[in-house]
């Protein structure tokens, strides 16, 4: 790799630079150069149209019989898409523009007239003002009075946006002044919230709506197991309302067992009952 990055080259000591063959580039020489379409133009042999933008193999020279101000023009030759004419234009620096020689016909472009009619009346008034000097003063006074026309007509403009505009340089400052007042409540009231937000504290009553429902979800939870467990308990203790109890007795001098009923009052047993699971309730819901 270091051979090929040398800075130094050797010349031998008979080296003579007059020998070394001229390779100087012949004056008719043709370049082939990729390039695109500046107009439309249209094939004179079958009428095919090649629009502009178009990109084309062309074949390019140099014209040295023509210059403009020094500036070199060049010829291009490509061929037609359909029946493979061939076609040539060149460049014609003195109007930014480019014109067909041969092979086909350029399309009618209306500024292109505009712009040469321009130029001509522009020849014939320095014609006519170049002899005259009335005729020079009469056009200068014709300039300048069109000039005030479109001046005035300006104005008119201006004075009717006015009277169309209903607002004055003291509503517009008081609409600048109010605007710069928002302006500043809104920065004061973002950094209010951002100082809040730093340091914000939790409370009781800033819980979610899901941590609320889940709470009373449990709760429904707890009270359903221990009204199941407190309602087992109560009918294991609860006795029967009428209890069956034989006494012995003599009939006809003999003894005989009769069943006898008596009332035993279990409501306040029940009661009670109820009031310890209901305190057990809510004593799990506080919590």
């Amino acid at each position: 790799m270091a051979e090929r990055k040398v800075l130094v080259k050797y010349y031998p000591p008979d080296f003579d630079p007059k020998l070394l063959p001229n390779n100087h580039r012949p004056k008719g020489k043709q370049d082939n150069v990729r390039n695109m379409l500046p107009m439309t133009v249209k094939c004179n042999h079958c009428g095919n149209y090649l629009y502009i933008g178009t990109k084309f193999n062309m074949r390019k020279e140099t014209v040295w019989t023509e210059n403009y101000l020094g500036i070199l023009i060049h010829r291009f030759y490509f061929k037609c898409t359909y029946c493979y004419a061939e076609i040539t234009f060149k460049t014609d620096p003195r109007n930014h523009d480019y014109i067909v020689e041969g092979g086909g016909t350029r399309n009618y472009d209306p500024y292109r007239d505009a712009k040469a009619a321009e130029e001509v009346l522009k020849q014939m008034r320095a014609n006519e003002e170049q002899g005259d000097s009335m005729k020079f003063l009469e056009n200068k006074t014709h300039d300048s009075k069109k000039e005030m026309d479109i001046l005035d007509a300006i104005d008119d403009t201006h004075q009717l946006n006015r009277r169309q505009t209903q607002f004055t340089p003291d509503m517009l400052l008081k609409q600048l002044f109010y605007d710069l007042d928002a302006l500043e409540l809104q920065e004061e009231w973002e950094k209010s919230k951002g100082f809040k937000e730093q340091f914000k504290v939790k409370r009781l009553s800033d819980t979610n709506e899901k941590e609320d429902k889940t709470m009373h979800s449990v709760t429904q939870h707890l009270k359903q197991v221990v009204v199941q467990q407190q309602t087992k308990q109560v009918q294991q203790q609860v006795k029967p309302k009428f209890i069956k109890k034989q006494v012995c007795c003599e009939k006809d001098g003999e003894k005989v067992g009769v069943p006898k009923e008596e009332d035993k009052d279990d409501l306040t047993v029940k009661q009670e009952n109820q009031n310890q699971t209901q305190s057990l309730v809510d004593d799990d819901y506080q919590d």
